[in-house]
């Protein structure tokens, strides 16, 4: 029981590291880098350090109602996103109001709630039962939202793209068990990790196929339809000539930040999606060698659609 009573802290570090991973992945079309800011004027490295360091705690109490809600995931979304709010408020005192993480609030601090629930229910976590949990937390409460959002007037960009485009974005990824982190995300990562490869041109290759595919309500919100469609268009090509792994992959990205950057382009919806992708794998390969964190033969059923 200690371990378990220890494993919300373990929980909010790894989220706050995959955050971390994400920044310092580099380079980035633009997004925020190391060596550039992309298609951001208010936000840099710094200002990602300053956030990750101030919503850390809140992935922590996020995951511990996990634990302490194990029996009851369905009643636990409210709760966490109580907590999510908290965070916020934490990031815009440390950012001076600038918006860096709101979205990966939401998609880890779920991540992190479900972990908690995994580890107590289950006394392990694997990719399927972290998708699971996440969906049984999360599904009947999205889906009566995006059905209410049809017919009132949107107060945010995500609920604007909704009326606009008709796209569900990261309530309908949460409500559909992450898709693109089950289809996408996490398949691409392992096959990268075990052929060998430069972690940083790893996580590229990620961020890249998911950018192919998803659509990133950031790209529609700064651009439009016509403008993710050329996000998505640039990443297949760029994917097909070989992607991150390819000689003089590395130029091509900078010369592809130059654009973006010009363009307005910045898919931060699927740089979340890369910072819970590596949230997963590094979560499941931590706990994967520990006694204490056998699975049991448990698990939830859910639907897919």
């Amino acid at each position: 029981m200690n371990s378990v009573n220890k494993s919300e802290i373990l929980i909010g570090q790894l989220a706050a590291k995959a955050l971390l991973e994400e920044v310092f992945t580099a380079p980035k079309p633009g997004l925020v880098d190391p060596y550039s800011t992309g298609a951001h004027k208010d936000m840099n490295l710094h200002t990602f350090r300053e956030s990750t360091k101030a919503i850390t705690p809140y992935f922590v109490k996020m995951a511990l109602q996990g634990i302490s809600m194990y029996e009851e995931p369905e009643n636990l979304f409210p709760v966490i996103r109580l907590v999510g709010l908290e965070a916020e408020q934490a990031m815009y005192q440390a950012t001076d109001g600038v918006n860096t993480h709101k979205g990966a609030i939401f998609t880890l601090g779920i991540f992190s709630a479900a972990a908690g629930v995994c580890c107590r229910k289950l006394c392990c976590v694997t990719s399927d039962a972290l998708l699971e949990t996440e969906q049984r937390m999360v599904r009947t409460i999205l889906l009566s939202e995006l059905e209410q959002l049809k017919s009132s007037a949107p107060k945010s960009s995500g609920e604007r793209n909704l009326f606009q485009y008709g796209s569900k974005g990261i309530r309908g990824e949460a409500a559909k068990g992450y898709p693109s982190i089950r289809n996408y995300g996490l398949p691409v990562l392992r096959e990268g990790i075990n052929s060998g490869q430069d972690w940083n041109l790893v996580k590229i290759q990620v961020l890249m196929t998911l950018m192919s595919s998803v659509e990133d309500g950031n790209i529609l919100a700064r651009t439009g339809l016509e403008g993710l469609k050329e996000v998505q268009t640039t990443a297949r090509t760029f994917l097909k000539n070989g992607g991150a792994y390819a000689p003089g992959a590395e130029k091509k990205l900078q010369s592809l930040d130059s654009y973006f950057t010009e363009k307005n382009y910045s898919s931060g919806g699927c740089a979340d999606l890369l910072a819970a992708t590596i949230f997963i794998n590094s979560l499941i390969e931590t706990l994967k060698d520990k006694e204490e964190f056998q699975c049991r033969k448990e698990s939830y059923s859910t639907e897919k659609n």
